[in-house]
């Protein structure tokens, strides 16, 4: 079982150096990154729950899988950013099976955009120092208590999620964060 600070570090060996830094450019990639990867979350769950096809087309948990691992490796970037221990975000909630509620899965999934939203605006006020690291702080655990929510009606496991993205991370970066180029591919 891995652990968010063990996730921190392992999601975040193989990064791009024009990235890594947590200046100004760092600091758009990954509130640009977080939105971006909410919105993914949603559109997996909308298509199905909103169309009115969700018997016919059932939700692809190995897509929203790999989407929560995405969503998780820009908390990670926002944590390493602003010295923020990823475990930090972590509160002891019971497992408990769900069934899968097409209301509660829309909510969920809004829950997230909107956290995500929020750890935006924190992220840039507290790099301009209006805002104590705290209250980013408190984004970020309220965004992780909203993956484990969803992830827990899906039956998904937060280890599941950690490793899957860190699986779709070593594929896509070779250990100096530059992209790995498969033979065929033009450079």
């Amino acid at each position: 079982m891995i652990t968010l600070k063990e996730y921190q570090i392992l999601a975040l060996e193989r990064l791009n150096p024009t990235i890594a830094k947590p200046n100004k450019e760092g600091m758009r990639y990954a509130c640009m990154g977080l939105l971006e990867e909410s919105g993914e979350i949603v559109a997996e769950l909308r298509k199905p729950l909103c169309k009115g096809n969700y018997h016919e087309k059932p939700l692809d948990k190995q897509s929203i899988t790999g989407e929560l691992g995405d969503l998780m490796w820009y908390m990670a970037l926002i944590c390493r950013n602003n010295n923020i221990d990823m475990q930090n975000l972590e509160r002891k909630v019971p497992e408990e099976e769900k069934e899968e509620n097409r209301v509660e899965l829309i909510k969920d999934s809004i829950k997230i955009g909107q956290a995500s939203g929020k750890i935006t605006q924190r992220y840039i006020k507290y790099r301009k120092g209006e805002i104590e690291k705290e209250k980013l702080e408190k984004a970020l655990r309220n965004q992780y208590k909203n993956v484990l929510k969803l992830s827990s009606e899906l039956n998904i496991s937060m280890n599941d999620i950690l490793e899957t993205n860190l699986k779709k991370v070593n594929s896509r970066y070779n250990e100096k964060g530059q992209a790995n180029i498969s033979k065929g591919e033009e450079r």
